[in-house]
Order: structure tokens, then C-alpha cells, then sequence
């Protein structure tokens, strides 16, 4: 007669209650996982690349949404923020697109669970028969249905955003709702993609996350050109329309999670069993769970590990950090643009094309950031992913110190304080073309190296933590990053300056970020030795 997977955590007697108690049995193997297709893993690596193209592509897009808001002749907000004699409400429409990107990333600590109870029955299972209501309700509930209602409430929210009059009213639809309904279709994609990949997963998690910066190619044009022909509400409108119709053919493919297999008996426990009331074997016991795949949470057990803690606090920084330079590529190239005449004099036409640059620039980070990912992760799977990443991150701060500071500086000295009287017109000149080719040489290393963290990190803790874990710790790890980025931008937006201070308004912005990438590149740093120390030091890790 087979036996529980239960029987493991147990305490076992002998009949009648005399002599020792016997000792529990060992852990049961893992159930052996479905064999995987070619055709599987290509229509698995479709559909995430798509979603997160949908997603992640948005939120890299969203700095060409900032600009617009910002300018004279946007149609949304009453009235127009540059009409206004007080300082633009720069640093609350920069957390629109902020908050959105951060409830996509910390809407996991819901949804990974969510999915991970409805797909080994949990909940149907521990339902009291006299609620059949409740349980018919949570057969209904399906990861499917979880991926659609996340496009339905995206779409919503930009249906919603296309109403508003007011900043606060985009933070609700533009930032709340579309951030919950793209966390809805997100998850339920990605989070089961590692587990049908082995030897290349890293390349295949490049591969995926390279559809963020797909996205971003080719919403950035598209959206600016949308703006500036048919305005921003009917913009917002359009790009419901479009979410809708490329997001539930995606929604509808969503994968399986391979360990679902077998699990529909692992939350019924037979009679007779109990388990210890010791704290430490409590949490033994959590752990065995999650080793063979039921754990829905990170245990205590191994958020105390000093591997997690620092992978915690590195993907904090990171978030913070990585996502300030994305924001303000339109808003720093149109500052540039303007100092070139000494104050923006050329007026509308000369601003269309600031503006216009700066989606170009956005749109050429986003397809060196897709090809990045795929290059990084290629280079772990060979390189080893922590040696990849901890370079990666290194590249990052040093290219934000290296030429985004340093063109924000030398910005300074042409505008500041009385040293652009003294400058001849060659002199200025020779000024404004080293800081604009300075930032164009960081645009271009900040996105390929930035990529790379993204397409490395989800392997990182596959291999860190193990797979059978990844759902568990990636959801905390990406609910850390939510948080991040929801402080890493305002902060940011608080330290600019005003704009008529041109590009020396982002001296501080770029000191912020440095600082933030420089603190993750430590903490990765960390991770490498804390697990090297755990299993063994190896050069390729």
C-alpha cells in the first residue's frame, strides 16, 4: 500500500504504544518530472518572450509617456504642467511609470503562490464539503483565468488613464491598475519557464528576458509617434485596444508548472499523523516540503541563509538604481539638446526634436538591452552566471561615474555660474558635443550592461537555491525589486534639480545611482563567497 509523501516528516510509534519510537523515514525521491519536448520548450520561450515584451517593453517606454505629460502640448492633464508657474510635477509623473514597473515585479509575493496552491489543489482539497459554492468557485479559478483577467484589468487601466485630468488619477490607472493586471500576466508565464530548461537555462532566460527590451524597440517609436499625431487619450485608448488583442492569445498559452505533477495528495494528511512540536525540526520539516517541491513561501530556513539576504538586498539596489537612467533618457537628451543654444530659445520645433531624440535614444537602449541578454546569458552558461553577473553590475556603476556624471559635469561648466560669459562659441561648443557624446557612449554600455543582470539573476537563483525553490525565492526576490524601484525613482526625481538648470540638474541623480549600483555590486560580490563558502570554491560559478 503506498504510503503519504507526508510519512516523512513524522514521528512514527511502534504498535501498542511500547519499546522506542521508531525512526521516521527517509524523504521521498522527487517524482520524476514529464519528459520535455522540443516543441514545448519553443512554444514555452513564445510566450514568455511575448509577455514580457508586453509588459517589461511598456515599462521600459514609459520615459516617452514622462516627456509628453511634461510638455506644452500634451491633452491629458488640466492643467498643463508646463503651463504652471510652480516647478512640473516631475518627480510624481516620473512614479507613475514607476509604480506601474513595481507592482508588475512585487505583485509576485501574491500570484506565484496563488498559482502554485491552485495547481496542486490545495485549496479544493481542505475546502469543507458544506462550502460546495467555495469549491466549485476555485475549480473555476485556473492560471488561466488569472492570465486573462490581467490583461482585461491592464487594458482597463489605460481605458481609465485616458479619462484622467489629474496626476493622481494617472497614478491609479496608468500606475495601480495596469502594474496589478501586468503582475497578473507575468508570473503565470514566467515563473514556470526555468523548470522546462537545464543545460542552456540561462541562454533561454537571456532569450526571454530579451523581449523586455524587444518591447521597449518598438513601443518607444511607436508610442511618441502616437503622441504627436493623434495626442495622449487617444493614444492611452489605442494601446488598450492593442494590450487586448496581443495580450490574450499570450494569456491563453499560459505553461504548466512541471512539479504540479503528483502534488494533489501532498496537503491531505492521513490520520495518525502529527508533526513535531520541536521549532527546529518544525523548520526541518518546512524545508524537506519545499525540497520536494510543495512549498509555496520561502521558509525561515532559508531566508536566514546569508546567500538569500544579500541576493535580497542586491536586488533592492538594483532595482533602485537601474531603473533611474531609463526614466530620464528622454528628459536628460532634451536638457542636452537645449543647452545647445544656450537656454532652448529655438522653441517649439526645436523641442520636438529634443523629444523626439529622446525616444530615439529610448528606442536604441532597448535593443541593446535585448541583445545584451541574450550575450549574458550565453557568457554564464560558460563564464559562470556569478562571475557574469558580479561583471555585469561592475560595468553598470562604472559607466553611470565614468560618462553620465561626467557629462552631466561638464554640462555645469557651460552653463554654471557665470563661466558661460568667459567661453567663446567654440569653447561651448566643444563643451556641449563632449557631454552629448558622453552620454551616448553611456546609453549605449548602461543598456548592454544593465541587460545582463536581468537574463543572469533568474538563473542565479536557480542555481543558488536550487529549482525546485526558484518559484518560491524569484517571487520574494522580484517583490524586493518592486520595492526598489519604488524608491530608487522618486528619490531620484526628489534630488533633480529644476529644469532650467538644463543637464546640471542631474549631477545628484547620477551620484544617487552610482551609489545605488556600486552597493549591489557588493552585495553580489557577497553572494559569490557565501556560496562558494557553503559548496566549495569554483571558478566557474
Amino acid at each position: 500500500m503506498a504510503t503519504s509523501s507526508h510519512d516523512s516528516i513524522l514521528l512514527a510509534t511502534r504498535p501498542g504504544g511500547s519499546g522506542p519510537p521508531a525512526p521516521a523515514p527517509s524523504p521521498a525521491p522527487a517524482p520524476a518530472l514529464p519528459p520535455i519536448s522540443r516543441k514545448k520548450q519553443a512554444a514555452v520561450l513564445f510566450s514568455a518572450f511575448m509577455t514580457t515584451a508586453l509588459t517589461i517593453g511598456y515599462n521600459q517606454s514609459f520615459g516617452v509617456f514622462q516627456q509628453y505629460y511634461l510638455s506644452p502640448s500634451q491633452d491629458v492633464l488640466i492643467p498643463s504642467p508646463a503651463s504652471q508657474v510652480s516647478p512640473p510635477p516631475t518627480a510624481l509623473l516620473a512614479f507613475v511609470g514607476t509604480l506601474c514597473y513595481g507592482l508588475t515585479w512585487a505583485g509576485g509575493i501574491v500570484v506565484n503562490p496563488v498559482i502554485a496552491r491552485l495547481e496542486h489543489g490545495s485549496w479544493a482539497s481542505a475546502t469543507s464539503s458544506t462550502r460546495l459554492w467555495r469549491r466549485r468557485l476555485l475549480r473555476l479559478l485556473t492560471p488561466r483565468v488569472i492570465t486573462v483577467s490581467g490583461v482585461l484589468v491592464t487594458s482597463a487601466g489605460f481605458v481609465l488613464a485616458s479619462l484622467s485630468r489629474s496626476v493622481w488619477q494617472l497614478l491609479i490607472t496608468q500606475g495601480f491598475l495596469a502594474g496589478m493586471g501586468m503582475s497578473l500576466l507575468y508570473f503565470p508565464l514566467l515563473a514556470p519557464a526555468p523548470e522546462y530548461f537545464t543545460n542552456h537555462r540561462a541562454t533561454a532566460l537571456g532569450f526571454i528576458l530579451a523581449g523586455g527590451g524587444a518591447g521597449g524597440l518598438v513601443l518607444s517609436p511607436v508610442i511618441r509617434a502616437l503622441l504627436s499625431s493623434i495626442g495622449g487619450r487617444w493614444t492611452l485608448r489605442l494601446y488598450a485596444l492593442f494590450n487586448l488583442l496581443a495580450g490574450l492569445p499570450i494569456a491563453w498559452t499560459v505553461p504548466r508548472s512541471r512539479f504540479a505533477v503528483g502534488r494533489n495528495t501532498a496537503a491531505v494528511s492521513t490520520p495518525g499523523h502529527r508533526l513535531s512540536e520541536s521549532p527546529e525540526r518544525r523548520e526541518e520539516e518546512e524545508e524537506g516540503q519545499q525540497q520536494r517541491g510543495f512549498g509555496t513561501h520561502v521558509s525561515r530556513a532559508l531566508a536566514s541563509r546569508p546567500t538569500f539576504l544579500l541576493s535580497a538586498a542586491a536586488a533592492f539596489l538594483q532595482a533602485a538604481g537601474a531603473q533611474l537612467p531609463i526614466a530620464f533618457i528622454p528628459s536628460y537628451t532634451a536638457a542636452l539638446g537645449l543647452g545647445g543654444d544656450g537656454g532652448g530659445s529655438g522653441g517649439g520645433g526645436e523641442e520636438e526634436g529634443a523629444s523626439t531624440m529622446g525616444a530615439t535614444l529610448l528606442a536604441a537602449s532597448s535593443a541593446v538591452n535585448a541583445a545584451s541578454r541574450v550575450v549574458a546569458g550565453y557568457a554564464g552558461d560558460r563564464l559562470g552566471r556569478q562571475n557574469a553577473l558580479v561583471l555585469t553590475l561592475l560595468l553598470a556603476a562604472g559607466s553611470v561615474y565614468a560618462f553620465w556624471l561626467t557629462s552631466a559635469l561638464l554640462a555645469v561648466e557651460e552653463w554654471g555660474g557665470g563661466a558661460s560669459s568667459s567661453l567663446s562659441s567654440s569653447s561651448a561648443a566643444a563643451w556641449s558635443s563632449s557631454a552629448w557624446s558622453l552620454w551616448l557612449a553611456f546609453v549605449a554600455l548602461y543598456s548592454f550592461s544593465v541587460g545582463g543582470y536581468y537574463a543572469l539573476f533568474p538563473a542565479l537563483v536557480a542555481d543558488v537555491f536550487g529549482i525546485r525553490h526558484y518559484a518560491a525565492v524569484n517571487a520574494f526576490i522580484l517583490f524586493v525589486r518592486g520595492l526598489g524601484t519604488l524608491f530608487g525613482s522618486p528619490v531620484g526625481g526628489q534630488l533633480l534639480g529644476s529644469a532650467a538648470e538644463g543637464a546640471r540638474a542631474y549631477t545628484s541623480v547620477a551620484c544617487w545611482d552610482g551609489a545605488l549600483l556600486t552597493a549591489a555590486t557588493l552585495c553580489c560580490v557577497g553572494v559569490r563567497w557565501a556560496d562558494a563558502k557553503g559548496k566549495g570554491w569554483r571558478w566557474i560559478a
